[in-house]
This record gives structure tokens, sequence and C-alpha cells, in this order.
């Protein structure tokens, strides 16, 4: 997509929002300022397709399509890599996130449809939550279809399984098509079952109207999420109820997962290869 239809796209959007009028959108309010720190991938990973920030170990987990899981640190330097997942023909790992209150790291399978419990110091993998494909009597997660991308985890202390994860349907259409571009709200029993096997449920399903939604990070401070388009090249701040509070280019090629870190770095997963490191500068950066 050329920088003229991200900037129109984002424009909409941001109008659409009541955050700007739609003839009064500036460049520097879509084209983020940030300093660009390099591309720290230093073990070639094979195709990087989500990433996440571990708070609790200051690390990143990084995942890739042929069932790889590495953590590194934020410079890149490698710690621990496995093949998790190579005998899943069909499957590919797109997305990961980790639960704060645990510490435990989750995998979002494409194809299968899963989400896959990890113990991070071991890369054991402990359980497999297959997703309902369906909610409310229509199917969101199409069987053979684009398949589920991106992965966050949404700490709840109140809520029974500790929260809840938000996942992304790899759509270029929207809701009612047969395999719309959608975000599911997902329900596990990581608290309440000891099933290894236990079945999660959609809990309700958000049409945010941004397609290719291939990455999310979930930032605790404001309660909102960030969302990066793969085919618009483009990086979205929404609510958790799915309204589009912002919107800029987003750097980088093939863009399938993102992370942030305490000192204010964004890491881009890119599926075509690397993982891009950038400074944010501005005074809108996001939390955690």
């Amino acid at each position: 997509m050329k920088l003229v239809q991200v900037l129109m796209l984002a424009g909409i959007i941001l109008a659409s929002a009541g955050a700007l009028p739609a003839q009064t959108v500036a460049p520097h309010a879509i084209l983020f300022d940030y300093d660009y720190v390099g591309d720290i991938d230093k073990i070639d990973f094979n195709e990087p397709s989500g990433i996440v920030y571990h708070t609790g170990r200051g690390t990143l987990f990084v995942v890739g399509d042929a069932g790889d899981l590495c953590e590194i640190r934020t410079d890149g330097t490698p710690i621990k890599q496995a093949r998790l997942r190579s005998e899943w023909p069909g499957s590919d790992f797109e997305g990961v996130t980790y639960d704060p209150a645990s510490g435990l790291v989750y995998i979002a399978v494409e194809g299968a449809e899963q989400i896959l419990e990890v113990n991070p110091d071991t890369f054991e993998v402990l359980r497999e939550f297959p997703i309902d494909r369906e909610f409310e009597g229509v199917t969101l997660l199409k069987p053979g279809g684009q398949g589920i991308e991106g992965i966050t985890f949404v700490a709840d202390p109140s809520h029974p399984e500790g929260g809840s994860f938000y996942l992304s349907n790899q759509g270029f259409e929207f809701f009612p098509a047969e395999d719309p571009s959608v975000i599911v709200e997902v329900v596990a029993p990581l608290r309440t079952s000891s099933d290894k096997e236990a079945p999660a449920r959609i809990a309700r399903a958000l049409h945010v109207g941004v397609p290719d939604i291939a990455g999310f990070h979930y930032d605790a401070a404001t309660g909102h999420m960030y969302i990066v388009s793969d085919g618009a090249n483009a990086l979205f701040e929404i609510t958790r109820d799915g309204d589009v509070l912002r919107g800029w280019a987003c750097p980088g090629d093939n863009q399938e997962g993102i992370a942030f870190d305490p000192d204010w770095c964004i890491y881009i997963a890119q599926d075509s290869g690397g993982i891009l490191k950038l400074k944010w500068k501005r005074d809108e950066q996001p939390g955690l």
C-alpha cells in the first residue's frame, strides 16, 4: 500500500473517531516520531511472526511460522531457542503473549486455531486450548480460512480465569463476510480446569474496520490495545471495545508482531525477516 493510501486510511479513521476533522489531518499526526535503533535479529530467526515483551523477565519472546520459539534480550542477544510443534502440518505460530500473574507464555497457532501454554524456562508445552470457531451461531474462524494471527492477554484479577485473550482473524473483508477481519475476546480455563486440552470459547467479537490485523500490544496503564495491520502498513490504538482512537503509518515490511518495552522502545517482527527496534520520541508515548 502506498503512503498516500495509508495517510488517507488513517485520516478517515481518525476523523470517524472524532479525533481530527477530516480536512485537517496533518502528516505529523500520522508519521510518529522515532529513532531507528536497527534490526536486532542476530540469529536470522525464521519468519518471525509474533513478539512480546515479558515484564517479569525483562526479555522478548518471538515465535515463527515453522513452530519456533525464541527468548532474546532487548538488544537481540539470544537466550534460548527451540522448535516446538514441527509435527503439526499446516499449522504455524503466529502470535505470542504472556500472563503477568503466572509468567506463563501463550502462543497462537494458526490453522489449528489453538492457544498453547508454555513454560518460559523449559519451553515445555503444558496445555493446549482449542478455540471454538463460532460465536452466537456464526462461524468467525473459518476452517481453512485466513486463521488467527495476533494475540494478547489482558490480565484481570477479578476474572475467574485471571483475564482473557484477544486474538485477530487475519481477514481482508469485513463482517458479514465469510472470513472476516475481526478481533475475538477468548476465555480459556486457565484457573478453573487442569485439563490439558480444555476448549476456549469466544466471549465477544469486535469489528473494528481494520483489515489484516497481524499483531497486538496491550497497554495496562490505559487499558488500550495497539494493533498493527500488515496490509495497510499501519498501527492503530484502540479501546477494548474496538473503538479506533489514533492511527499511524507503521515502519517496516510484513509487520506481523509488535511489542513495547518500559523504555518506550517498539519491536516489530517482520514475517519476511528481521526484528526492528525503534525508540518512540513523541509525547503520546504509549505505556505498558
